[in-house]
């Protein structure tokens, strides 16, 4: 059971009313409707072969990178913020419950939210809702205008993550992916555990 920190829930402000949060790496992410929680590894997403290919099981991260424009999180992020989790085939891993590979479905809805705490934030949590929910072949992620857009994106946030196929024998070809729209921010009562 996943147990959102005091507030975080209840004192959203809209982006017009929300401070200024210059970006900063995230630390701390929720998404209370499919009871995901993360922590966040040190540093920009590893890359093997290519591929985003986080360092850790239970740990999300986000990825920058030289010959990206993508940003870290912050309400003045000039471009796409991209956080990455693993998922796991009978394992626990972060991202698990971002889709239901036995059903073949995202476990998002439109409309659920995304909240992200940020290394130089205190208790402020951007706010993010979902928007679009994609299913793409790993190999043409990359190239999938309609994730990535055809020019900067600021304001929007994708969560990706490998969807684990119904046989737990067959390799993993797809990724499960949600777009995020930024919305506003909530300040929590406290700082979470």
């Amino acid at each position: 059971m996943v147990n959102p920190p005091e507030g975080l829930e209840t004192n959203e402000v809209t982006a017009e009313e929300a401070p200024a949060i210059d970006p900063s790496p995230a630390v701390e992410l929720f998404i209370p409707a499919i009871e995901v929680h993360a922590d966040f590894q040190d540093g920009s997403c590893r890359v093997v072969n290519g591929a985003i290919n986080p360092d850790s099981m239970n740990k999300a991260c986000t990825y920058t990178a030289q010959d990206r424009p993508y940003s870290l999180p912050g309400t003045t992020a000039q471009d796409i913020v991209v956080i990455a989790g693993h998922t796991g085939a009978g394992v626990p891993a972060v991202f698990n419950n971002l889709y239901d590979g036995s059903a073949n479905e995202h476990k998002v809805r439109l409309g659920n939210k995304l909240y992200v705490r940020r290394q130089n934030s205190g208790q402020n949590w951007l706010v993010y809702t979902a928007t679009d929910l994609h299913d793409p072949d790993k190999q043409g992620l990359s190239d999938d205008a309609s994730i990535w857009g055809e020019a900067p994106m600021p304001g929007r946030l994708l969560t990706i993550g490998c969807i684990q196929p119904a046989n737990p024998l067959e390799a993993a070809a797809r990724n499960t992916v949600v777009g995020w729209h930024y919305e506003g921010a909530t300040r929590t009562e406290a700082d979470s555990a």
